[in-house]
């Protein structure tokens, strides 16, 4: 995600990038998430569409069009938002070479890999992508303090398959919601939509309507994209043929949710 902290270091027209809608559009589909998803992990990885994985397959809004890797439509959308190409690299309207840095833990191989792919497919853009990687507590420091920090690669974990579980990182005012954090009150009219959907789903009657609404969110998460889902990683177990009974789900703990069940030959 990238960095929209009101007190953040940031300089404003690097923030004037991030919150225009047309940038964070142009960044996403110049990334090739099939390479991603094969490159980095093997090929047991999928493009992510938002919030939530088809494997989650109630709650996953199967109506979400898959983002597609477009460097000629990236640099289209850049351009319709006073960006140009040129000889140097790309440029906004005030002139300024549109370079960021991007952090992301140390140590984790999978994302230090997808940090340089995303890099180069960057480079096509003319933006200049520095990776900058931290120990997890300095990482942690800058996304929950300091917010010194232009845009992060890291990784959300849904631990449940409810909805209602992902409310701090999707309500304005959440702990862990990260574009125009701390908000008294949400910043834009789409957030704002955000929370009147995500506060009714929560108290609706019919599980129907919680997902008629909660479908609207991911819409909403689609078209703003103030995060760029990447990839949805397969779970991959790894089980004993003297185990028996075992019935591997994609969400934690993958093999042992129903360990009562299990049995050994």
């Amino acid at each position: 995600w990238f960095n929209l902290a009101p007190a953040s270091p940031v300089p404003q027209y690097k923030k004037d990038w991030f919150q225009s809608a047309a940038f964070r559009h142009g960044i996403s589909v110049a990334i090739n998430r099939e390479d991603l998803s094969r490159v980095v992990y093997r090929g047991h990885a999928r493009p992510a569409l938002g919030p939530v994985s088809p494997a989650n397959r109630f709650w996953f809004n199967a109506k979400l069009a898959a983002p597609k890797f477009d460097p000629a439509g990236a640099l289209k959308l850049l351009e319709s938002a006073g960006f140009q190409k040129k000889a140097g690299g790309l440029v906004d309207r005030a002139g300024h070479p549109v370079e960021f840095s991007v952090i992301t833990n140390a140590g984790n191989k999978s994302r230090e890999r997808m940090a340089v792919l995303i890099q180069q497919d960057l480079q096509f853009l003319g933006i200049k992508l520095n990776i900058v990687t931290l120990d997890f507590p300095s990482l942690l420091e800058r996304l929950t303090k300091s917010s010194d920090y232009e845009a992060c690669l890291f990784g959300l974990t849904n631990v449940a398959a409810d909805p209602n579980e992902m409310m701090n990182v999707l309500l304005s005012s959440g702990r862990q919601h990260a574009w125009n954090p701390s908000q008294k009150t949400p910043a834009t009219a789409w957030e704002a939509e955000m929370d009147a959907l995500l506060k009714a789903q929560a108290v609706a009657a019919s599980k129907t309507k919680r997902k008629e609404l909660f479908d609207r969110v991911q819409e909403l998460m689609r078209r703003e994209e103030p995060y760029l889902y990447l990839v949805n990683r397969n779970s991959l177990s790894a089980i004993s043929p003297k185990v028996k009974g075992v019935r591997p789900a994609a969400f934690y703990p993958q093999t042992f949710w129903d360990v009562e069940r299990l049995s050994l030959k």
